[in-house]
């Protein structure tokens, strides 16, 4: 059951009714004001601080649009889906951490995002270079227009728009078809 038929659950229960001749809007409106509490606690949205220190935030995934500019399947991979995928990731947006589905290159078309391994390697080509230079697990690097960076399915990875302008990146993804654009 998710949360608005939760809310719906709440509100089917109460009645306005006259109790002892007084309303008992005070009450409707306490269950009210508790179910729309839950509904910022289950969404998400409340963020708590213990002792003076901030919980760490969720990022923001939903400030990263994302518009497949085609896709297919391939005769050589029959088992995967190779796509092309434009994102635009909103200033402070991140992807969070997450395993690449499939082989990636990502490349920045616009703007500066932050790249990070968590696990795996990644191989970087910065705009105009001719050779290739790896990112490892734990490193984290400015990719700016035109630097491209290539990495395999399963490599655990992070792209964060930390700057104060938008950020436009062109990715080819093969991945299997049940998730076509996943992250």
């Amino acid at each position: 059951m998710n949360s608005h038929d939760n809310q719906r659950g709440i509100m089917n229960g109460i009645h306005l009714q006259r109790i002892g001749g007084s309303n008992a809007m005070p009450r409707y409106f306490a269950v009210l004001a508790a179910g729309v509490v839950i509904a910022f606690a289950v969404t998400g949205t409340v963020q708590h601080s213990i002792a003076g220190a901030a919980t760490p935030q969720t990022p923001s995934t939903t400030a990263i649009a994302k518009e497949i500019l085609g896709q297919g399947a391939s005769a050589v991979a029959p088992d995967r889906v190779l796509l092309l995928q434009r994102r635009t990731f909103a200033p402070g947006s991140d992807s969070g951490a997450h395993p690449a589905a499939g082989p990636t290159v990502l490349f920045v078309n616009s703007g500066t995002v932050e790249f990070a391994v968590d696990e795996g390697a990644a191989l970087l080509t910065r705009r105009g270079a001719t050779e290739p230079e790896p990112v490892a697990a734990g490193d984290e690097v400015d990719l700016e227009e035109g630097d491209a960076v290539f990495y395999d399915e399963g490599v655990v990875h992070d792209v964060t728009n930390a700057y104060d302008d938008p950020a436009v990146t062109l990715e080819a993804r093969l991945n299997p078809p049940e998730m076509p654009a996943a992250h």
